[in-house]
């Protein structure tokens, strides 16, 4: 710990106001004794203010971190430090923080409590995965009105790892606690030949089909009722997750392998929620891991690791291998989400070719993202010839990979094309959309 005081505007100031009385030595030599006396004085003054502030000793600062911290989330940290001399006095905390975690201020100004206790707050949004590492904290601290200020800096190094994106799982939990589904305003009647079970009863809230209010139960509670179902359980969801060039492409904060991780891991834990197995399979140039599918909140923990450490490769993706592979490992018909990118049909060819055969015996999808700043391009008003150009090149981009998806879907292959940060909830409204119609 390295401890310093320094001065305060009001004490510079004072200082130099007093150099004026050096003016005096202009008129008589013997006028030296004004200064010096006003020096000594304010030395006293200094002296008495040093005394006044905490002591050197026993400032200690800890941190309370988000578990864990969450790939694309804006999350608060809380920074607390302590010291019993310290209560009343106003304070500027920097925490040492790394940043490539995004922290929204260096600075956090506050004010310690009648005990001591001093807590501020800052938030991170961190844009990739990994191990980060948290350094110590710089503390200055003053008596309003006074003098001089204590500068510390103390230590509190730690460690921290930026996981996929576990807060959209407690979102989405939330939501269907309160009977809500993930993307507002989006609900849907169960399709005709759909399995589906009861699940149970409920409020009735604004949207819901009248057709599933419980007639008996709404006249006993005085107030409507409508029963819940559940589409068919104890199915299969294997996860295809492209980590090859394509997929290193910035889209928007995140990269389009980072905003897949957070896809895949909101899938996993919303298919074994309803009570399927799910699996995994990540590839680039070669399979790199797979993961059988099983069942359960462990099996989601062990692919949230497998997601943390996921790295992209500058490779092109061999779908031959990736799923020639998959074919192997897994016989049961499943729900095979490939989570990758398209391009125009020769670009994808060998993607469409090998997605049509793996689709003989899985369904399969293939889920692609949208760039923001393509769409945007297409999106904007044309006002000047420059921007006809860029429009006309936006379109034809989006026009080629129309021409892909539709060649997946002519061999009956299901496609998903979604602006990248929309990628989460409209996987996840598929997934279910699916299980609803019970095409597996």
């Amino acid at each position: 710990m390295s401890v310093t005081l320094t001065p305060q505007p009001r004490l510079l100031g004072t200082l130099v106001a007093g150099s004026v009385l050096f003016l005096l030595l202009l008129l008589s030599p013997l006028f030296i004794v004004a200064p010096l006396l006003y020096y000594a004085a304010m030395a006293g003054v200094i002296i008495a203010e040093a005394g006044r502030l905490p002591a050197k000793a026993g400032f200690l600062a800890s941190r309370v971190l988000p578990e864990p911290l969450s790939l694309g989330e804006v999350q608060p940290v809380q920074l607390l430090v302590a010291h019993a001399g310290a209560a009343g006095l106003a304070a500027e905390v920097a925490d040492h923080v790394p940043a490539d975690l995004r922290p929204d201020r260096r600075v956090v100004p506050g004010v310690f409590d009648g005990e001591g206790l001093l807590t501020v707050e800052y938030r991170v949004e961190p844009p990739h995965r990994g191990a980060y590492r948290f350094g110590p904290v710089d503390l200055r601290c003053w008596r309003p009105g006074g003098w001089l200020m204590r500068q510390v800096r103390i230590k509190a190094d730690e460690s921290a790892a930026v996981y996929p994106d576990v807060l959209a799982i407690k979102r989405y939990e939330l939501m269907l606690r309160r009977g809500m589904r993930f993307m507002a305003g989006l609900r849907r009647a169960r399709p005709p030949g759909a399995t589906t079970a009861f699940a149970g009863l409920r409020d009735y809230l604004a949207g819901d089909d009248v057709r599933r209010i419980n007639w008996k139960a709404s006249a006993r509670r005085d107030s409507p009722v409508v029963m819940e179902v559940e589409a068919e359980r104890g199915q299969q969801a294997i996860v295809a997750l492209d980590c090859g060039r394509l997929m290193t492409a910035p889209a928007g904060l995140l990269t389009k392998l980072d905003h897949a991780v957070n896809a895949a891991l909101l899938l996993a834990w919303v298919a074994q929620s309803h009570g399927d197995k799910v699996g995994m399979l990540t590839f680039s140039d070669g399979v790199r891991r797979f993961v059988a599918p099983q069942r359960g909140p462990g099996q989601v923990a062990q692919l949230n690791r497998v997601l943390y450490d996921v790295q992209p490769e500058y490779t092109e993706p061999d779908f031959a291998e990736a799923f020639s592979h998959l074919a192997l490992r897994v016989s049961r018909r499943s729900l095979v989400v490939v989570l990758t990118d398209v391009l125009d049909p020769e670009a994808s060819r060998d993607l469409v070719a090998h997605a049509i055969r793996l689709s003989q015996r899985h369904l399969v999808m293939v889920v692609a993202m949208a760039d923001p700043e393509v769409l945007a391009a297409r999106s904007a008003p044309i006002e000047r010839v420059s921007r006809a150009y860029e429009w006309a090149a936006a379109e034809e981009l989006l026009a080629a990979r129309r021409a892909s998806f539709e060649q997946l879907r002519q061999g009956g292959v299901l496609g998903l094309d979604v602006e990248a940060g929309k990628l989460s909830p409209s996987l996840v409204e598929r997934y279910l959309e699916l299980k609803e119609r019970a095409l597996l």
